[in-house]
């Protein structure tokens, strides 16, 4: 039987989202999304500094890609959000690389973030929004 994930959706990271570690969420967007988000947040408080906001807005077929420090939202970087449709299954990769995270979606769309925050700092995972998980993995 699969595991069975309830959205929000947390799991801690105790020993952070070091280089080389990788993120897989499989799933399905729900058939009337509005967006969903992938944080990696530095505590699990509700106002914690945030690693890494992914966040596909599927009315404005983007994905915002931003950090949060001392309380503020960094300037946000969007990209095309193509792979993501109501209704529909996607698998998305999230890699710490050197400098920067790589976000793969599916088999083609691709994008870097330049660490704003360092990724070891990251010590919880959240997700949230109109998704279904079906895979949540780190390896």
């Amino acid at each position: 039987m699969a595991p069975s994930y309830s959205v929000p959706y947390t799991t801690p990271l105790p020993e952070g989202f070091e280089v080389g570690t990788v993120l897989r969420i499989r799933g399905v967007v729900n058939q009337e999304a509005d967006r969903f988000h992938v944080n990696l947040m530095c505590s699990d408080e509700t106002d914690s500094e945030i690693v890494l906001h992914f966040n596909p807005r599927l009315a404005e077929s983007t994905v915002v890609i931003n950090t949060m420090e001392c309380g503020a939202w960094g300037s946000e970087e969007r990209v095309l959000g193509g792979a993501f449709h109501r209704g529909q299954p996607f698998d998305l990769l999230i890699i710490a690389m050197h400098e920067c995270f790589k976000v793969v979606v599916g088999d083609s769309e691709s994008h870097e973030f330049i660490y704003r925050l360092p990724p070891k700092r990251a010590r919880c995972l959240e997700v949230g929004g109109d998704v279904k998980l079906d895979l949540v993995k780190i390896f």
